[in-house]
């Protein structure tokens, strides 16, 4: 695979991300350069940009002289990743809903919100918790889009990764995606209504639920989690 040095950074820094946060690259994972090299089709330059990318992510653990790891789990770096995705996307929410829409544009984009709420039902059914994690994204971004803040949007996805592997776990847990879907369709009812308050704590209690499913996610994954 042939790709100038930026586009090649970013493609395999893209690649390994992806497969750090869909869990297929497990939490204390030993990350093999040449195995990675060979797999993923690039020399070992940008291979170590990506690395270094994701080092700054904390999703993956560079020891000088001894090798590379996916980072562990820790609850620290989680709680502040939230943080900063709930004190954004509550207030993301709170101006998309003071936004004076016409009846039209309302009708628009809660039907946007249902087609996607669709496309978590149909993951959920097929069994693919990665699908339903991208769809859940997808439609948490539509309250930065409808504002024209889609870059905000891109510098909190890239800084909270860790936060992104947990609630996979979550999702992988029990009957834990059926909840979220259940209070994701709460939040959209509120939003079509124009009910701003009840819209913002329904989905202050939606983020914040997952900090209850701390103990039992570490109980059933503890191989996953820092000590």
């Amino acid at each position: 695979m042939k790709k100038d040095d930026s586009r090649a950074n970013i493609w395999v820094y893209n690649q390994l991300r992806e497969q750090i946060e869909t869990l297929v690259l497990k939490p204390g994972t030993e990350l093999n350069l040449t195995e990675l090299s060979e797999s993923l089709g690039v020399s070992r330059s940008p291979l170590r940009d990506a690395l270094l990318r994701l080092e700054r992510d904390s999703l993956v653990d560079i020891f000088p002289q001894k090798g590379t790891r996916v980072s562990y789990l820790d609850i620290s770096d989680i709680r502040q990743e939230r943080f900063m995705r709930m004190n954004l996307e509550l207030g993301a929410l709170k101006s998309f809903m003071d936004l004076e829409l016409n009846d039209l544009a309302k009708e628009a984009y809660v039907t946007r919100l249902k087609s996607l709420l669709l496309k978590q039902k149909a993951a959920l059914i097929s069994g693919s918790y990665i699908d339903f994690l991208k769809a859940d994204d997808e439609m948490h971004a539509t309250f930065y889009s409808q504002l024209g803040y889609e870059r905000v949007y891109a510098v909190l996805f890239s800084h909270t990764g860790n936060e992104r592997r947990i609630r996979l776990l979550s999702s992988l847990a029990g009957n834990i995606a059926n909840d979220i879907e259940t209070q994701h369709e709460a939040i959209i009812d509120a939003i079509a209504r124009g009910a701003k308050e009840e819209a913002l704590e329904l989905d202050r209690d939606h983020l914040n639920k997952i900090e209850d499913e701390y103990p039992m996610l570490i109980e059933l994954f503890p191989q996953y989690f820092s000590n």
